[in-house]
């Protein structure tokens, strides 16, 4: 029986302590600057107009009627503006607790008015926005925090429930052992061949140049490291090598960034990171990473 208390008292713990709002506050932070990437790179009215490149089903059925009516154009630049708007306001913590929701509702209406310009990515960072909604992420580093603590004078931040975070954990562990089971059912991976062509080939390779020969054998060794890291990490991220683990990742979708054309991927899987790391430590972490570049030369 003391065992059974022991392991209900871990289980309750593991999703139900109180954490300080930092870890949320950064991630907040970090993904309503993605989304404002995300809209600034999708900018060209033919994404966003009835009348330009959408998909038979987009406009949320309501082309013809917007059409007809001559609302192409207006529909969609309002639409564009409004999530430029829901991002900004997450991002800097402008009413919080309304912009996040509302965030969340408008990246869902982005996709289903016209998925063709966004990547797999938007999905991610759409459900990373979804966990946000139950935690107070605009306690801290927001306007929101500043007027009230102008107003009230400067006051110690509450706590929040963990267990968003544990969602984006869990999220993220699903994401690379999903990844990596498609990738052993695809024969390209199987042969150690995938990064290879993913590099040389025109879809995705950033740089104008082709891979040198002579780096065929590193792209084959980083195909089945590669593979490797995304199986075993939904294991060893819970492990005492968790900071290597993490590492590994940071340098793998770091090098995808410089040489791929991903979208927004790798920086929110990057931002998703965050979860992973101790939200006791967060505000440390953070204010260190200030001062360095503040006297960075």
């Amino acid at each position: 029986m003391s065992v059974l208390r022991e392991w209900s008292s871990a289980w309750r713990q593991f999703w139900f302590a109180e954490i300080p709002p930092h870890s949320y506050a950064l991630l907040r932070i970090l993904l309503g600057g993605i989304g404002i990437v995300t809209i600034a790179g999708a900018w060209d009215s033919a994404f966003w107009d009835v009348g330009g490149i959408m998909p038979p089903d987009g406009a949320w059925g309501l082309g013809p009627w917007l059409v007809a009516h001559g609302l192409g154009h207006a529909a969609g630049a309002a639409l564009r503006l409004c999530l430029l708007a829901c991002y900004a306001c997450m991002a800097a913590g402008v009413a919080t607790t309304i912009a996040v929701p509302a965030t969340f509702l408008a990246s869902a209406g982005m996709v289903w008015w016209n998925w063709m310009p966004f990547s797999g990515a938007q999905a991610l960072h759409h459900d990373l926005i979804f966990c946000l909604v139950f935690a107070d992420s605009g306690a801290v580093w927001s306007f929101d925090a500043w007027r009230l603590s102008s107003r009230n004078g400067a006051r110690p931040p509450g706590t929040d429930p963990v267990w968003p975070l544990r969602l984006i954990q869990c999220q993220l562990a699903l994401v690379y052992l999903s990844a990596a089971l498609w990738k052993l059912a695809n024969p390209e991976w199987r042969s150690g061949l995938a990064l290879h062509y993913a590099i040389s080939g025109a879809i995705y390779r950033r740089t104008p140049w082709l891979l040198p020969a002579e780096f065929f054998g590193g792209t084959v060794l980083l195909t089945y490291l590669t593979l490797f890291w995304e199986l075993t990490f939904p294991v060893l991220v819970w492990t005492r090598i968790r900071p290597v683990v993490l590492w590994c990742g940071v340098a793998m979708h770091v090098g995808m960034w410089l040489t791929m054309e991903l979208g927004v991927f790798s920086p929110t899987i990057l931002a998703a990171y965050v979860a992973f790391l101790d939200p006791w430590r967060t505000h440390a972490r953070v204010t260190g990473w200030r001062r360095q570049w503040a006297v960075a030369p």
